[in-house]
């Protein structure tokens, strides 16, 4: 349906843009255009290898076999003398925007591209024998038809990304539903069977170039492919690749070296162990954030975590503004949580923090959202629910803090308050924005005492 309301856009403003601008001045501006394309394609290409960027998706044999005939191909066919169907002009555009989403080209790099472009057609037509009116007509034009184009190939290319991000979410779950502990069991063998292979090459001749090296090995083979997409962006996955590099890269020649002084091989076979450990290590925090936070939940709280915040936060504030109906948010902060864990230990901590989700979990209704936001910070998204019936929510949960002692060991117990922000969705499209006025009522509740609730905006 959105991509119908877009060719059907599209189509409308080609029209317009014909309608707009004289045929005589559309062919002559269309006829300096083809004949400039190879000067043209020189252009963009030239400045698109001086950007490092874009290196690691163009190359000077792609560009000359492929890339440069293609973009004279499209410039020719955006601006052909002939009246080409609009509907069959859009397509196109949307089958190049669907082939950079597949090889994944940034968006801004196309974008850049299109600027580039409408400068250098820009220059030749002042040098053309147009005059002033005609010129100015000639290169909206030509803007205007550039940028359509763009704007087609960037609506094909996001709704492409769309889809390459729900396929790889969809991976991720699948992945969730394995039995990962057992697998986190696999690749630690895996990588003490690499460790084992290194050290029996290394006792029987001691050649670098018969060294099995991590990247063909199971355990490689599993972190290139499939570890990078379960794990996404998880910082241990470039800590281990590190550590990889340091061991094969600095421990190994020297170690194939100390077969010659045999002194120092003691101490480098310690590091390489160190090294290998350090892996295994490192690979089990992976697996644990993928265990606990892939799974949506807290491990101490039980609460949702916040990788899910930005998908609540849209989808309620499009139901919001399709229903009129609001939605509020609660920022809540423990006061004086540092002294609670000085005075009884991180234990004793925790357990308070458990008891706090407990709590407010229990005093919101089972349609709300209640994340973990920070370390003792919790975020309520109170569905359907305006600023008045949010504040009274607010303090009903600052009143309960208020009257309950928490365990915080064997038989010990402490009071505990919190201070609470309150933001309700305003019509705003940008989500931090509301999280930015709750944070601002939360601070200004701590700073007015603590222990009591700040509405936003009031």
């Amino acid at each position: 349906m959105i991509q119908l309301k877009q060719s059907i856009d599209f189509i409308a403003d080609w029209h317009r843009l014909s309608a707009e601008t004289p045929e005589p001045v559309r062919r002559l501006a269309g006829e300096i255009v083809r004949q400039h394309t190879v000067a043209l394609a020189d252009i963009f290409y030239q400045n698109m290898l001086s950007d490092e960027q874009a290196k690691s998706f163009l190359d000077h044999e792609l560009v000359n076999q492929r890339l440069h005939v293609s973009l004279q191909r499209w410039l020719q066919e955006l601006f052909s003398g002939e009246q080409h169907d609009p509907q069959t002009i859009y397509e196109q555009q949307c089958h190049i925007g669907e082939v950079h989403a597949r090889i994944q080209l940034p968006i801004g790099l196309v974008m850049r591209g299109g600027r580039l472009l409408k400068h250098a057609i820009h220059s030749y037509l002042v040098e053309s024998s147009l005059e002033r009116g005609d010129l100015v007509k000639a290169a909206n034009f030509v803007a205007e038809t550039i940028d359509l184009a763009l704007d087609a190939m960037t609506d094909y290319f996001v709704i492409d990304m769309e889809k390459h991000a729900r396929a790889d979410e969809a991976y991720r779950m699948f992945a969730l539903g394995q039995n990962m502990l057992a697998e986190r069991e696999r690749q630690r063998a895996a990588i003490l069977e690499w460790a084992q292979q290194i050290l029996l090459k290394l006792l029987a001749d001691g050649s670098a170039a018969q060294l099995p090296d991590i990247k063909h090995s199971e355990f490689g083979m599993w972190l290139q492919h499939k570890a990078a997409i379960i794990f996404e962006s998880a910082p241990e996955l470039e800590q281990i690749r590190q550590r990889i590099d340091e061991v094969e890269r600095s421990l190994f020649p020297k170690l194939i070296e100390s077969r010659r002084n045999p002194g120092g091989a003691g101490a480098l076979m310690k590091e390489v162990e160190t090294g290998i450990a350090e892996i295994k290590f490192l690979l089990g925090g992976l697996f644990d954030r993928f265990i606990e936070v892939e799974s949506g939940r807290d491990a101490l709280t039980r609460l949702l975590n916040r990788r899910f915040l930005p998908a609540v936060l849209i989808r309620e504030m499009a139901l919001a503004r399709r229903s009129a109906v609001p939605f509020s948010l609660l920022l809540l902060d423990l006061d004086r949580f540092k002294l609670i864990n000085d005075t009884y230990g991180h234990g004793g901590g925790d357990m308070v923090l458990q008891q706090a989700a407990d709590l407010v979990t229990s005093s919101v209704r089972a349609g709300d959202f209640v994340f973990r936001y920070g370390g003792e910070e919790m975020l309520v998204v109170l569905v359907e629910v305006g600023s008045d019936q949010a504040l009274r929510v607010a303090e009903t949960i600052r009143e309960k803090f208020a009257a309950d002692a928490f365990r915080v060991g064997d038989r010990q117990t402490a009071g505990v308050t919190v201070s609470i922000g309150i933001a309700t969705y305003n019509g705003h499209p940008d989500y931090e924005t509301m999280l930015k006025d709750a944070d601002a009522a939360l601070y200004e509740a701590k700073d007015a005492g603590r222990n009591r609730c700040v509405m936003s905006g009031r």
